[in-house]
C-alpha cells in the first residue's frame, strides 16, 4: 500500500502530466496563429507577447490578433518584410505571417497603438562547435590501469 506522503507526489505528478498535455501545438485555423511556435499574440490589452522573439534566418513569424484591431509596423531596415494591416485597416480576429531572410533585429510597433513595440531577432545561421577535449594522458606501461597517481 502507498503512504499518504506518495499519494500526493503522484497525484501532483499526474496533475501536472495533464496539464503539459493540454500544452501542444494545435492545427492552424482562422486567428489561431501558424501552429510552428513562433507564434506573436496582439492581445487587447496593447502588448505584443512576447515582446522579443528569436528565430533562425529563413523562418516565419505569426502576429495572432484578437478582437482589437492592430498593425505591425517595421522600422525600415535592410531585410525587413512587408507591413501588416494599416491604420485604416487594421488586422483583427486572424493571423498573418512573415518570413525572415537574413539575420538582424528587427524592431515594430503598433501603428494605432505606438506603446504596443516588438522586435524579431534572425540569428546567424553559423553556429562555431565547442573545441575538442584535450587527448587523455599516457597510460604507465607498469601500471595495468593508467597512470600510478604519487
Amino acid at each position: 500500500m502507498i503512504g499518504t506522503r506518495w499519494q500526493r507526489v503522484l497525484t501532483a505528478l499526474a496533475a501536472g502530466g495533464a496539464v503539459a498535455g493540454c500544452s501542444g501545438s494545435s492545427p492552424t485555423s482562422p486567428g489561431t496563429g501558424g501552429g510552428n511556435g513562433n507564434n506573436v499574440q496582439a492581445s487587447a490589452n496593447l502588448t505584443f507577447s512576447p515582446s522579443v522573439i528569436t528565430i533562425q534566418p529563413n523562418q516565419s513569424v505569426t502576429w495572432v490578433f484578437g478582437t482589437v484591431g492592430h498593425t505591425v509596423t517595421f522600422d525600415a531596415v535592410a531585410g525587413v518584410p512587408d507591413n501588416i494591416g494599416a491604420v485604416n485597416a487594421p488586422n483583427a480576429n486572424t493571423s498573418a505571417s512573415r518570413t525572415f531572410t537574413t539575420a538582424g533585429t528587427y524592431n515594430y510597433h503598433c501603428s494605432i497603438h505606438p506603446e504596443m513595440t516588438g522586435s524579431v531577432v534572425v540569428t546567424s545561421n553559423s553556429v562555431t562547435p565547442p573545441p575538442p577535449p584535450p587527448p587523455p594522458p599516457p597510460p604507465d606501461s607498469n601500471y595495468p590501469y593508467g597512470r600510478r597517481v604519487p
